[in-house]
């Protein structure tokens, strides 16, 4: 199998086209290929923002063994993960990539670097991204759960592709609640469901009645901008993008980026993808999540 890749000369800054050969390992013996295969059933990658996201396998072990089924989960992939003896997993499935191009630029990105390393011991890297997003029971649905006994409509703030199976499916969710609550009340939900000690909040005045809830895991300005919902939840928005929602009269719940995604890793994610992966003929598989991967940010 070849694959394309546009590599970089260090020096000149020169672009140019490569093919490379790749080892062809059996579909039903490489591990990643079942991940792909069950992946389908949990979040399609049809899902994931076809604009910019890049999802799917973001690198292949070329010599996999099979006998690993060992699948660990995080949201970021950093240098902490390139010593094989920081995990027994053979497959690396991380949420947030910051790797959004082909193009081989290894001494100046120590992340592509890694992948490489990561490689080279046998350990593969998927990445759903966007989709995990995207599908009806992924993470902006868990985000409003905690309010949805008291919700009188609930419906994503965009559309993905129609897949069967998967109606409803979207980035975002907005839901109306049944029961108006004070913002003061709201705060103290997301502080309990993401396991916080501390959010930053913005409101237009104080405390305000809550009739309406938008919410957007990670970098949610542009998704939420222009929908009309008393309070908006993400993790993570500009310092003029907080003036904007507030001038429009919304309030604002910001948690740090990551902070919206990676309990749902544990929560939800890792008891599902176990149970997929170990219905197929080859079971056997450990889905474990991340000890190290945490918010960057810390408020001290």
């Amino acid at each position: 199998m070849f694959v394309s890749r546009t590599i970089v000369d260090l020096n000149s800054g020169k672009r140019r086209k490569l093919s490379i050969k790749m080892a062809a390992a059996h579909p039903s013996a490489a591990p990643i290929h079942v991940i792909q295969r069950v992946w389908e059933r949990i979040a399609p990658l049809r899902l994931a923002e076809k604009s910019w996201d890049n999802v799917g396998v973001i690198i292949e072990a070329p010599s996999p063994d099979s006998s690993h089924k060992q699948v660990l989960l995080t949201i970021d992939l950093t240098t902490a993960y390139v010593s094989p003896s920081k995990s027994k997993a053979r497959l690396i499935k991380f949420s947030s990539p910051d790797i959004q191009s082909a193009q081989v630029r290894l001494a100046q990105y120590p992340l592509e670097a890694s992948l490489l390393r990561l490689s080279a011991h046998g350990i593969s890297v998927f990445t759903p991204h966007t989709s995990l997003d995207a599908t009806p029971d992924g993470l902006n649905s868990w985000l409003v759960k905690p309010f949805e006994t008291n919700t009188s409509s609930s419906k994503p703030i965009t559309h993905s592709e129609h897949i069967q199976g998967f109606e409803g499916a979207g980035i975002g969710k907005i839901v109306k609640l049944t029961k108006s609550l004070r913002t003061s009340r709201i705060v103290e939900v997301v502080k309990e469901h993401l396991s916080l000690k501390h959010v930053q909040l913005a409101t237009p005045r104080e405390d305000p009645e809550i009739n309406s809830i938008a919410v957007c895991a990670g970098s949610g300005a542009s998704v939420l901008k222009g929908v009309q919902a008393d309070l908006l939840l993400t993790g993570e928005m500009s310092h003029h993008e907080v003036l904007a929602f507030v001038a429009a009269g919304q309030s604002l719940i910001l948690c740090n980026h990551t902070n919206t995604e990676r309990p749902y890793l544990s929560q939800v994610l890792r008891p599902r993808l176990e149970d997929e992966l170990n219905a197929e003929s080859d079971s056997g598989w450990e889905v474990m999540v991340s000890k190290v991967d945490a918010e960057p940010l810390r408020t001290v």
